[in-house]
């Protein structure tokens, strides 16, 4: 397809709506950019935070990423993928 948003090591490839209701399912609601931006930068996974694309997204960032649904991206955890990964407050 074309080239990810933002490459990650050891990375999964899924279309970005699927983050986004992942993140929707944790939130209770369609997220905004500023939360989507927050829910990416902030996960955890066996009591290690990370950032879900490997690098920071702004806002302004995600809410160009909320518009592209249908693009694949690579995610660093395939735990999102299987909604295995930890809580986080």
């Amino acid at each position: 397809m074309g080239m990810d948003l933002f490459p990650a090591r050891n990375g999964t490839k899924v279309m970005l709506g699927f983050i986004v209701r992942r993140c929707a399912k944790e939130l209770g609601h369609q997220p905004t950019p500023e939360e989507f931006a927050d829910w990416a930068n902030n996960q955890e996974e066996n009591g290690t935070r990370y950032r879900l694309f490997g690098q920071e997204i702004s806002p302004s960032s995600a809410a160009i990423m909320l518009r592209h649904l249908g693009r694949l991206v690579t995610v660093r955890s395939p735990a999102i993928v299987n909604g295995n990964r930890a809580k986080f407050g």
